[in-house]
């Protein structure tokens, strides 16, 4: 019966660990197209995870295609923000994207990087995106939890400290488990939102309309450049989908769908 069992788990976890060390192997001898190929496919079978799309954005760094690398890296931060190596990996990589994008401005002087954002859209973002929504409402469950402990210090103790702590820390309590409760709201809200996505056509210009007989922009840029997305329109007579994006002041107008990927 124990050599059945024994059978059955190391069948289960050749089944899982299999493709992933393939893919592994075959990164490590240099062939990273097969390796892209795996990680692919685990994540279209069997789903994604950080750890996959870190690989699989490593994996695109090698063969040089930084618009789905950037894509990888950021998707993976979203589902792990605590992340040092990813973190790590995309400054790295903007660094390569803004070089590639200096020298396609062929010494015009425009700024390649994202403009600062104001305080407020920062402290959204930090709340959307810095911490999972469950982890904030993981934050909201726990202060609940003290707010209900205070409660009944104050109900039930006769001691005046004592009641003082359930007081007055039963509503801080209560208080921080209701911003947690909305931060983890506004998380879940932003991350389906289409806020950012990345340049995958290896160099594009910006049209001044979403059409591709308008005006393109002066300079292009080039894959793997993140943009702050700011609108859509779809083309329904040929089914095309725009996005209106924006870099900075110098980088501002409408880019295909077929040439930008939204982070989700």
């Amino acid at each position: 019966m124990m050599g059945l069992i024994s059978l059955l788990v190391s069948t289960v976890f050749n089944f899982f660990a299999s493709p992933i060390e393939e893919a592994a192997d075959a990164y490590d001898k240099g062939d990273y197209n097969k390796a892209i190929e795996i990680y692919e496919q685990i994540s279209k079978e069997r789903g994604t995870s950080a750890p996959l799309l870190a690989n699989l954005g490593n994996a695109y760094v090698k063969v040089g295609d930084y618009g789905r690398a950037m894509l990888c890296y950021q998707r993976a931060l979203r589902i792990d923000p605590s992340d040092k190596a990813v973190k790590g990996n995309i400054t790295y990589l903007t660094s390569k994207i803004d070089d590639n994008n200096k020298a396609e401005a062929k010494g015009k002087k425009v700024s390649v990087t994202a403009e600062d954002k104001s305080f407020f859209t920062s402290v959204r973002r930090y709340i959307a995106f810095a911490h999972t929504s469950n982890s904030w409402a993981l934050g909201a469950g726990i202060m609940f939890v003290v707010t209900c402990v205070c409660g009944a210090l104050y109900i039930f103790t006769s001691n005046v400290l004592l009641r003082k702590i359930g007081f007055f820390g039963g509503f801080i309590a209560l208080g921080l488990s209701v911003i947690t409760l909305i931060f983890a709201l506004v998380s879940a809200s932003d991350r389906n939102k289409d806020l950012e996505g990345v340049v995958i056509a290896y160099k594009v210009n910006l049209y001044s309309e979403p059409s591709s007989t308008s005006k393109p922009g002066a300079n292009a840029l080039t894959r793997g450049t993140l943009l702050e997305v700011i609108g859509e329109e779809t083309d329904e007579e040929i089914s095309q989908k725009w996005y209106k994006v924006r870099l900075n002041p110098d980088y501002s107008g409408w880019i295909s769908a077929t040439d930008f990927e939204v982070i989700k």
